[in-house]
């Protein structure tokens, strides 16, 4: 697992499950504020909406770069469960099939859930 406050680059999450090795791409979903406390007090420039199109095309990148690297992972990007990314999850959901990336969704209680109401 990389160190996110470092911001190392890499592969957010990898883990093996009866010999079968999964990377997943984890992204949250972006906020008004920065979260680095130096910055506390400034309101980011760009709109949470719009970011957030740009961090779904980083985790696609990313997972599509982890099935060249790696073939025989599991590839997946995992979301929260929010409208902008079942949005943007619709308009590439049969891209990312063809390319057997999987997308995992978390609840806003906490829970993992596969699959998620587009």
């Amino acid at each position: 697992m990389k160190n996110t406050a470092s911001r190392e680059g890499g592969i957010d999450v990898i883990a093996d499950r009866d010999g079968q090795t999964m990377g997943a791409e984890v992204k949250g979903y972006p906020t008004v504020g920065y979260a680095d406390p130096k910055r506390a007090d400034e309101k980011k420039k760009a709109k949470p909406q719009g970011q957030a199109g740009n961090w779904y095309a980083k985790a696609i990148l990313a997972a599509m770069k982890l099935r060249s690297a790696e073939p025989d992972w599991v590839s997946v990007i995992v979301l929260p469960v929010v409208p902008r990314y079942l949005e943007l999850y619709a308009q590439t959901k049969r891209s990312l099939d063809a390319a057997q990336i999987e997308v995992w969704w978390i609840e806003r209680s906490g829970d993992l859930v596969k699959k998620a109401t587009i």
